[in-house]
């Protein structure tokens, strides 16, 4: 069990996002992550009574669920930017910038090995060619998979093989 090819693109992965997030700053980069993540959460919840909303009071008939989910979207994402230029304000007021750079850093690391832990799941479970060559010699893979090995049940296709 050595360091592998595979192992450095992990590592540069891993890198490229902590430069990422230290560069950015922890309020930035979490507050990008939940603006996503909330935006899409509130348009799949509401999208149909805003389809609703939007063939009954605006009269419109061509594709209202996809104007109804863009816009709960859009309103939600810009509402948490509006808070997260906020938050940036008061960070840099207080004077907490080194603060929000050390979290960065961590951000940045639990970001980049949820990435390589994806990665790996999807080298793991794909059909189109046999990745256990790239992943018996990988350091993260030995540790990751068995991590995410509970996975596997729940994965219609593939094997999920920890590397001895």
């Amino acid at each position: 069990m050595g360091f592998s090819t595979i192992d450095i693109i992990f590592v540069s992965v891993i890198l490229i996002l902590v430069v990422r997030c230290t560069l950015r700053g922890f309020v930035e980069e979490f507050m990008s992550v939940a603006a996503i993540t909330l935006g899409l959460i509130v348009a799949f919840l509401l999208y149909p009574q805003g389809a609703v909303y939007v063939k009954t009071k605006l009269n419109i008939q061509v594709l209202p669920e996809a104007l109804a989910f863009g816009v709960l979207f859009l309103g939600v994402f810009i509402l948490v930017k509006i808070f997260e230029h906020i938050l940036r304000d008061i960070v840099q007021r207080v004077q907490l910038g080194s603060l929000d750079r050390f979290l960065g850093i961590l951000w940045g690391s639990v970001e980049g090995l949820l990435v390589v832990a994806m990665a790996i799941f999807v080298l793991s479970v794909q059909p189109l060619f046999d990745a256990s060559s790239l992943l018996d010699k990988s350091l993260f893979a030995h540790y990751l998979l068995p991590l995410i090995g509970s996975l596997e049940k729940n994965t219609p296709i593939g094997n999920l093989r920890v590397p001895k």
